[in-house]
């Protein structure tokens, strides 16, 4: 129980993550989601104990399932985001730290049919809605992040969120889970 004070670590002023992310994404709104996993790293500035600011950029990649009657091999389908925003805590424990973060930036996505893909096997996907698009458009992520405190520097991170696109013009809101280790540095509090 002595040791539990140490283990305070909301004084930090700056904190960076990296991790694994999965995301279920809805590239084109007229397929299927996808199952896509991938990595995400981040950083924030915290100049205040309950606000910060933080950066973020991750990447998603997933296969999209042809649909039967088609012989062809699965899409590919990739994803890139860039993100930017505040960050405002709400939790703050000896253990479990929490907070809100609304980013917003640009997302890259592409998919693409696979090169082995037979010229009448294109024609047929193209007619299914089955294309090959590149896009890069809007994007905004809110999330929730939940820390539990391994050390004083150290914490596991489980981050729960909502991803929004805007890929085809039309709108997508995608779940997202990343999980991983956050370290925190400074303590100018």
């Amino acid at each position: 129980m002595a040791a539990a004070p140490a283990l305070f670590a909301q004084t930090n002023t700056a904190e960076v993550f990296g991790g694994y992310d999965y995301s279920k994404v809805d590239p084109e709104t007229n397929l299927t989601r996808v199952n896509s996993s991938g990595w995400a790293v981040s950083a924030a500035a915290v100049p205040l104990k309950w606000f910060g600011v933080g950066i973020e950029v991750s990447a998603v990649f997933g296969n999209i399932p042809i649909p039967s009657g088609i012989s062809a091999p699965d899409l590919h389908e990739k994803e890139y985001s860039y993100l930017v925003g505040p960050q405002f805590r709400f939790l703050n424990k000896q253990r479990v730290q929490s907070q809100v973060k609304m980013y917003v930036g640009g997302a890259f996505s592409k998919v693409s049919l696979d090169a082995q893909t037979s010229p009448g096997a294109t024609a047929q996907l193209g007619s299914a809605g089955y294309n090959n698009f590149t896009q890069t458009k809007f994007a905004a992520m809110l999330a929730v992040p939940v820390d539990i405190g391994v050390t004083k520097l150290i914490a596991i991170r489980v981050e729960p969120a909502i991803y929004l696109t805007n890929f085809n013009e039309s709108g997508q809101g995608n779940f997202r889970v990343t999980i991983g280790p956050v370290f925190r540095l400074g303590n100018g509090r």
